[in-house]
């Protein structure tokens, strides 16, 4: 599957030294919750998209691209407790979503940062689900899980005759 990024930056991305940061929106969501949870990667919060995202620095790295189904870890700092006691009492594994978008796209003076136009989303993974979450006192970790469409059955519905009694007349 083709990866599109952008040539400006890809170029600064390859450059030895650049000024681009690459800003991760992530979005938490579950039917536990009453909104989804929403935090970009940067320290400072974000006015994106109609929605607003709280400035929370997570580690989250890019999800696996082989032959299994993509797989990642995440780490966030737990220095609030709010978001390790939302997830701790989740019923089943959230529904996750993540988005990066170069910084430059953004005015970096304003508080929230919000877009200077329409900036593009370099990169996209959504239908992500967090499973195997860890909290403590100093961290919440968890396993960034996708389903493995390899493990499917194929094909996925037999034509029986009772499931299908037309096809038998």
């Amino acid at each position: 599957m083709a990866r599109a990024i952008s040539s400006s930056l890809r170029r600064a991305l390859l450059l030895q030294e650049s000024g681009e940061a690459i800003i991760s929106f992530l979005t938490i969501d579950h039917d536990d919750l009453a909104a989804p949870i929403r935090v970009a990667s940067d320290g400072v919060d974000y006015s994106w998209q109609g929605e607003d995202w709280i400035g929370f620095p997570f580690k989250m790295q890019l999800l696996s691209d082989d032959e299994g189904a993509p797989k990642c870890q995440i780490e966030v700092q737990n220095v609030d407790r709010a978001i390790g006691d939302k997830l701790r009492a989740l019923s089943s594994t959230a529904r996750l979503r993540l988005d990066l978008v170069a910084a430059s796209e953004f005015d970096q003076t304003a508080d929230p940062r919000t877009p200077l136009g329409t900036p593009p989303v370099e990169y996209s993974a959504n239908h992500l689900r967090l499973a195997n979450v860890s909290v403590d006192a100093m961290m919440i970790t968890g396993d960034v899980i996708s389903r493995d469409y390899s493990q499917d059955s194929f094909p996925a519905r037999l034509a029986t005759q009772d499931k299908f009694p037309g096809l038998y007349r």
